[in-house]
C-alpha cells in the first residue's frame, strides 16, 4: 500500500487569493492538529479549494514542520504544527474522494497521476468557488449531527479502510466527538492517524 505522505487541506476562495495563489515570504502555512507520527511522514502538501467542484489547485514540497510561530502571524500552540515549504506549483485537477472539511492524507504518486483540468474548466471552478456563499457550509444544523457523523465515519471506513480492524468503540466515539466540536477535524485524518500510530507502536 502506498504510504500516505501527502496532507490535502481546504481553503475557501478568500485564503487561496491572500495566502495560497502567491506563496507567502516567509514560506510558512497552518495550524493544524495533527499527530507526530503523522508529521514524520509527510512530504507534500495540496490545497484543496472549496465550492469548487472538488478541485485541487496547489501542490507543496513541505521542507519541515513547526509548532505555531507568533513572529508569523500565527498562534503559541505546542499542539499545533504549520509547515514551512522548499518549493510550489499551481495545480489544478479533480480529487476523486470525499470533500475535504479540514484535512485528508494521501500518497503523492497518486496525487500526481490524476488527470490535469483543462483551462477553461478551471476558470470556472474557480468563479465558481468565488461566487458561492461559503457560510452554506458552516451551517450543519445541530440535532442529528452525532448520527451523521457515525453514519459518515462508517462510510470513510468502509470506503478508505475496510482492510483494517475497525477502531474500538471508545476511539471511534472520540473521533465522533472531535468533528463535531472542531469543524477542522475531518474523519478521514483522524482515521488515518489513528491507523499510522497503530502501525508505528506495533513496528516499535
Amino acid at each position: 500500500m502506498n504510504k500516505k505522505n501527502s496532507l490535502i487541506f481546504s481553503v475557501t476562495y478568500e485564503n487561496y487569493m491572500n495566502n495560497v495563489l502567491n506563496d507567502k515570504e516567509n514560506k510558512t502555512l497552518g495550524q493544524w492538529k495533527i499527530t507526530p507520527e503523522m508529521v514524520e511522514q509527510l512530504k507534500y502538501a495540496y490545497v484543496y479549494l472549496t465550492n469548487s467542484n472538488q478541485m485541487i489547485v496547489k501542490k507543496y514540497e513541505i521542507e519541515f514542520f513547526e509548532h505555531g510561530n507568533e513572529e508569523k502571524g500565527y498562534n503559541n500552540n505546542e499542539d499545533k504544527y504549520c509547515f514551512v515549504f522548499k518549493n510550489s506549483e499551481d495545480v489544478f485537477f479533480e480529487y476523486p474522494y470525499s470533500p475535504v472539511q479540514g484535512r485528508h492524507y494521501r500518497n503523492n504518486d497518486e496525487m500526481d497521476a490524476l488527470p490535469k483540468i483543462e483551462k477553461s474548466e478551471t476558470n470556472s471552478r474557480l468563479e465558481a468557488s468565488r461566487t458561492s456563499n461559503t457560510n452554506n457550509n458552516a451551517s450543519t444544523k445541530k440535532s442529528g449531527v452525532k448520527n451523521d457523523a457515525q453514519i459518515r465515519l462508517t462510510n470513510v471506513w468502509q470506503e478508505e479502510f475496510s482492510d483494517r480492524t475497525r477502531p474500538p468503540v471508545e476511539i471511534a466515539t472520540k473521533m465522533i466527538t472531535s468533528v463535531e466540536e472542531d469543524p477542522e477535524q475531518d474523519l478521514s485524518a483522524l482515521l488515518t492517524e489513528y491507523y499510522v500510530k497503530l502501525d508505528k507502536a506495533k513496528n516499535g
